[in-house]
């Protein structure tokens, strides 16, 4: 006897879902040890009306189990058929001929794809051509750049030299300082 159960995946969805989020509601309330009060002030629910973490949890864990069981009597979907499309992804020989005529579609289809995008060999000897430029330049470069690595190392030298003369000129002042500054304490002891 077979059971088929006709829901369409939207409708599927939907369910597992809706399960899933009782679930997930009803396992939060469990965790923080809450109840939901549902008193809305209403006349369909009895006053002081409170579900549970563990009543929640329960209802949500039962219809998933039931929608897991449904899904159990659904049909699967239809595998396609690539092939039929592509027809080199077909393992077995065509009927017209061999791996060969499978391979020679490919590669007609790999001409059909250059030829719209333009790409023919006059274009790959111009990238071939500006790629070998490139390296060209980069080798050249080297050169430069090692003798932009020189030039840094004497400015950093200089600057080196340059602030070992700052410092003499200051403790040179700074005595000239003392010198002027005694000079001028004797002038007005006078």
């Amino acid at each position: 006897m077979a059971f088929k159960v006709k829901l369409s995946k939207e409708q599927m969805n939907f369910a597992y879902g809706m399960g899933a989020a009782i679930v997930i509601i009803g396992a939060l309330m469990k965790i923080i040890h809450k109840d939901l009060d549902l008193d809305f002030g209403t006349d369909i629910l009895p006053a002081g009306a409170v579900i549970g973490g563990n009543t929640l949890l329960t209802i949500g864990l039962v219809t998933e189990a039931i929608i897991f069981a449904l899904s159990a009597f659904e049909t699967p979907d239809k595998d396609l058929d690539w092939s039929k499309v592509y027809p080199e992804l077909d393992d077995k020989p065509s009927t017209g001929g061999s791996k060969e005529s499978t391979q020679g579609l490919l590669s007609k289809k790999l001409d059909t794809m250059l030829k719209e995008a333009k790409l023919d060999a006059s274009l790959f000897k111009s990238l071939t051509s500006s790629i070998n430029d490139m390296e060209a330049s980069a080798k050249s470069g080297a050169s430069s750049a090692d003798e932009l690595a020189k030039i840094n190392k004497e400015f950093a030298q200089n600057a080196n030299n340059l602030q070992k003369q700052m410092g003499a000129l200051a403790s040179n002042l700074e005595s000239l300082n003392n010198v002027y500054g005694g000079v001028l304490s004797a002038m007005n002891k006078k």
